[in-house]
């Protein structure tokens, strides 16, 4: 599980690699939980493999270095897209993007984005 928060904000996302016999073998499929300065949402949804190892891959980069960013998209459109960054030299870090989806042709959607303590990149990067 990624956790990323402050005293307003929280952004969890639970991951669960689905093996089986498709073509999208070993696609990760992820729960997302968002509360933004008052506003939250919830999401659960699909992404590549390749997309997931790349994003944990730039999240280690981004918590040893403390500069660059990671971002992570869902397999479908508008569902998820988020990216981790650092804000300054100093390392502080941040986080935004928007998930969603459409029912009965309307689109529910929160956007968000906020700074959080690095300390919480250190400890989401063990579970990974």
């Amino acid at each position: 599980m990624i956790t990323l928060k402050n005293e307003n904000s929280l952004l969890e996302i639970v991951f669960d690699i689905q093996e089986n016999d498709l073509p999208s073998n070993e696609d990760v499929y992820l729960s997302i939980k968002v509360e933004s300065n008052g506003f939250s949402g919830k999401n659960d949804l699909w992404v590549l493999s390749a997309e997931f190892e790349s994003f944990c891959h730039n999240l280690k980069l981004l918590e040893e270095k403390r500069k660059g960013a990671a971002r992570l998209t869902s397999i479908s459109p508008n569902e998820l897209d988020i990216e981790v960054f650092s804000v300054d030299n100093l390392g502080h870090m941040a986080v935004e993007g928007n998930t969603g989806y459409t029912v009965d042709n309307f689109n529910h959607t929160v956007t968000f984005g906020f700074e959080f303590d690095p300390y919480y990149l250190t400890e989401s990067i063990k579970e990974l």
